[in-house]
C-alpha cells in the first residue's frame, strides 16, 4: 500500500456556500426563515453609530442567540467562538463575528423583543392550522435567583447604612458589628457612595414592598420562597401557561408572590394577548381555587377548569383514612347539605366573612354545616367527633362561584377534560433540565423574564420544527404507500393527502 504525502503549502480553490454543510431539513434553517419572515414585523429603528464601524445586523444576532439557546448553550463565550468556527452557526448568523461584548450587550439590550418573537411563534402554529387554543393550563415554578440565601441584609443594618451616607452621625461600633453582606457594600471600592445610597433606597422600597425581614444584595427584587423539598430560597415565581393541542408556552410571567395563589389572572391575561383569542377552557391546581380567579374567569366567560382539594386527593388516592374524615362527607348540591358516612345530613347553618390579612385581597366567606340532633343520637359520635365536641361541624370557605366550580368539577366531562392539564408541566421539566434555567445569571425580575421568554421561544420553535416534521414525514410515508401499491397491484391510484 502506497501511502501519499500531501503538501500543506499546497493551495486549492473551491466554492463553498454558507450552508455548504448544512442539511436540508436542519432546524437551523428553520429558524432562520422564521426570524428572517417576521423580523420586519418587529420594526425595531436600529441606532446608527457615526465614527465608528456599522453595528452588527440585529436579525442575523437574534437568529444567533435564538440558535444557541435550542443548543442548551449560554455562556457568551462559547457562542462568539461557535459564530466564529462552526459551519451551522455561521450559517445561522449570517458569518457575522459578533464578540463576546456584543452578544452580551444585544441579548440585554434586545431582551425585550424575545416575547413579541414568543407571540409570533404561537400565530404561526394558529395560521398553519396546529391548533385553536381551545384548551390552556396554567402553572408556576420557582426559579432560584441569582444571590446566595446568606447574602442579605436586614431593615436594620440598611438604616445604618442610609444614615452613614447620608452624612448623618453613626457610631463606629455599629459599623463593626454589620454582618459581611452590609459590610461588602460598605468596604466596596468600585462603586461610589451615590451609587451605593441608590442600592439602599431600592432595598428599602422592597422592604416597604414585600412586607420581608431580610432582602437578598445581589438581586433585592428577588424574595424567599419555600421549595418542592421544602427548603427555603431566593428565587423568582414562574408562570407558565401552556396549550394543550401543540406544548406550546403560550404565555411567561415572572412574579414576587411566594405563592401561586393570586396569580391566574395576569397569566391569563397574557397568554390571551399573546394567541391572540379567548381560550375554552383554562385549568389550574388546587392552589389557584379563590374568589380572585374564579371572579376573573367568570367576568371573562372562560369555563376555569380548578378542582377542590378533596377533589385532587381523589385523583391521586391520598384521601384521609379515618372514614368520618371531612374527606368521606358527601356533598349534596340540590340540600345544601353534606352527607355523613352514617347517612345522616349535616344541613347549612350559617354564614361568616372574615377579612383578608391583605387588605387588597376579597374577604373570606366561611359556610358552617352541622346536625346537632343527628349527632347527638349518633352511635358513632364517639368515632366521628372529638371528647370535647357535642356534635360534628364541617366548615367549607368560598363562595358561591365556588360552589359552583365544585359542582362542576364533579362531573365526568370536566374531569375528563381537566386531564388534559398535565401537558403544563412537561416545558417545566424540559426549562429546568435541557435549558438549565437555575445556572442562567439574571439580575433583576424584568431581565429574568427576558431570558425566561428567550428560553420559550426557543422551546417553542423546537415544538414547531418537531410538529412540521412529523406531518411531511408522514406524508411521505403515505405518498410511498400509495405509490408502491399502485405499481404492485398495476393500478392508476389518486389520493389526496392533506
Amino acid at each position: 500500500m502506497v501511502k501519499r504525502k500531501f503538501d500543506k503549502n499546497q493551495t486549492k480553490l473551491g466554492i463553498s456556500t454558507l450552508d455548504w454543510n448544512v442539511p436540508k431539513d436542519h432546524i437551523s434553517r428553520f429558524v432562520g426563515d422564521f426570524i428572517e419572515d417576521v423580523f420586519p414585523l418587529l420594526e425595531i429603528d436600529e441606532p446608527k453609530k457615526k465614527k465608528r464601524r456599522e453595528p452588527l445586523p440585529l436579525d442575523s444576532m437574534l437568529k444567533l442567540l435564538v440558535y444557541a439557546k435550542i443548543q442548551h448553550i449560554d455562556r457568551t463565550s462559547i457562542i462568539a467562538d461557535m459564530a466564529r468556527y462552526h459551519d451551522i452557526f455561521r450559517f445561522v448568523c449570517d458569518d457575522i463575528r459578533p464578540s463576546e461584548r456584543s452578544i452580551q450587550r444585544y441579548r440585554r439590550e434586545y431582551g425585550r423583543y424575545f416575547e413579541v418573537l414568543l407571540q409570533m411563534t404561537l400565530k404561526k402554529a394558529f395560521d398553519e392550522g396546529f391548533t385553536e387554543f381551545n384548551h390552556v393550563a396554567i402553572d408556576g415554578t420557582i426559579k432560584k435567583a441569582y444571590n446566595s440565601n446568606n447574602n442579605t441584609i436586614s431593615k436594620k443594618e440598611t438604616k445604618i447604612l442610609v444614615d452613614y451616607y447620608e452624612g448623618r452621625p453613626v457610631s463606629p461600633e455599629s459599623l463593626e458589628k454589620l454582618h459581611k453582606p452590609a459590610q461588602r457594600i460598605l468596604e466596596k471600592k468600585d462603586m461610589s457612595d451615590e451609587d451605593k445610597l441608590e442600592l439602599l433606597y431600592g432595598i428599602e422600597t422592597q422592604f416597604t414592598f414585600t412586607g420581608q425581614d431580610r432582602i437578598p444584595v445581589n438581586d433585592i427584587e428577588a424574595r424567599f420562597m419555600k421549595g418542592k423539598k421544602g427548603n427555603y430560597m431566593v428565587a423568582y415565581n414562574i408562570q407558565s401557561a401552556v396549550d394543550y393541542d401543540t406544548k406550546l408556552i403560550c404565555a411567561i410571567n415572572v412574579t414576587q408572590s411566594p405563592t401561586d395563589h393570586y396569580e391566574l389572572p395576569a397569566i391569563a391575561k397574557k397568554a390571551i394577548q399573546n394567541v391572540n383569542t379567548k381560550p375554552k377552557y383554562i385549568s389550574a391546581d388546587t392552589i389557584y381555587l379563590n374568589q380572585i380567579s374564579l371572579s376573573y374567569l367568570a367576568d371573562e366567560k372562560i369555563e376555569g377548569l380548578i378542582p377542590t382539594r378533596k377533589q385532587s386527593k381523589e385523583k391521586i388516592g391520598k384521601l384521609n383514612e379515618n372514614p368520618y374524615h371531612k374527606d368521606h362527607f358527601e356533598y349534596d348540591y340540590e340540600q345544601d347539605a353534606f352527607k355523613c358516612p352514617e347517612n345522616q345530613y349535616l344541613h347549612f347553618y350559617a354564614k361568616y366573612t372574615e377579612p383578608h390579612k391583605d387588605s387588597k385581597k376579597p374577604v373570606k366567606v366561611k359556610r358552617i354545616y352541622n346536625n346537632y340532633n343527628a349527632c347527638k343520637n349518633c352511635n358513632a359520635r364517639t368515632k366521628c367527633c372529638a371528647s370535647s365536641q357535642t356534635h360534628k361541624t364541617i366548615t367549607e370557605y368560598g363562595s358561591e362561584l365556588q360552589k359552583a366550580m365544585n359542582h362542576k368539577m364533579e362531573k365526568q366531562k370536566y374531569k375528563d377534560e381537566y386531564a388534559k392539564r398535565s401537558s403544563v408541566e412537561g416545558p417545566f421539566g424540559i426549562f429546568k433540565e435541557q435549558f438549565q434555567i437555575e445556572k442562567e445569571v439574571v439580575v433583576g425580575m424584568i431581565k429574568t423574564e427576558e431570558r425566561i421568554n428567550l428560553d420559550a421561544l426557543a422551546y417553542n420553535l423546537i415544538r414547531l420544527y418537531n410538529i412540521k416534521q412529523e406531518i411531511e414525514n408522514t406524508t411521505e410515508d403515505l405518498e410511498d404507500f400509495c405509490e408502491s401499491t399502485s405499481i404492485k397491484n398495476q393500478l392508476q391510484l389518486t389520493a389526496t393527502i392533506f
